[in-house]
């Protein structure tokens, strides 16, 4: 009898050394050979898979930019600022794991280069403004709205409209790895492009 629990503890031992890979291929559960959890298993860090209502949810934010930003209300000097902050605003939507990841940092790095653009050309003669979202009366205010100097507005809403332009390239190129991305992707990608009619001159 104590040869054979000594032969179960060692053979316990030798189960527990094995490399994680070949004892999680042992996890099974008796019906069927389904697989379970193993007891310490670490599932890794965890972020927003694929999902339909999340994507639209990110097309509905950039297109809800356009009601706001490409209003008749908002000259084109506030437009370039105005976008940023919807840029921000999906960005901060999204995790720091998972399928979205792509997407968040190209939302960033078009916030990034947009909030260039506004302070190198800023008018700090010319208060920001606050327009509610979607010019909504019941819809919260934006955060402040800086403006560009009127005589270099369309310059500068060139420059925003080529990153722009570049943001959508870059989220179409990274929706093709892994392809299951790609719909998805595709669906975000042609929202991004929708937002180049802020940045028309009225």
């Amino acid at each position: 009898m104590r040869t054979f629990l000594s032969l179960t503890v060692i053979a316990l031992g030798l189960f527990c050394l094995l490399p994680g890979s070949a004892a999680q291929a042992a996890c099974y559960a008796d019906d069927n050979e389904t697989e379970v959890e193993c007891p310490g298993d670490d599932p890794g860090p965890t972020g927003q898979s694929l999902n339909t209502g999340v994507t639209r949810e990110i097309t509905k934010i950039l297109r809800g930019a356009n009601d706001t930003c490409a209003d008749d209300r908002i000259e084109l000097r506030y437009r370039i600022d105005c976008l940023r902050i919807y840029y921000l605003k999906v960005a901060d939507r999204l995790p720091d794991t998972g399928d979205y990841v792509p997407v968040k940092k190209a939302m960033l790095d078009a916030a990034a280069k947009l909030e260039a653009i506004v302070e190198a050309n800023l008018d700090e003669r010319t208060p920001p403004i606050r327009p509610r979202e979607g010019h909504k009366p019941a819809a919260k205010r934006m955060p402040l709205v800086r403006p560009v100097k009127e005589e270099l507005a369309e310059i500068a809403a060139a420059e925003a409209a080529r990153v722009v332009e570049e943001t959508e390239l870059i989220i179409i190129r990274s929706g093709g790895d892994p392809a299951r991305r790609t719909p998805h992707y595709n669906e975000v990608a042609a929202a991004v492009e929708e937002n180049l009619v802020i940045l028309r001159s009225a």
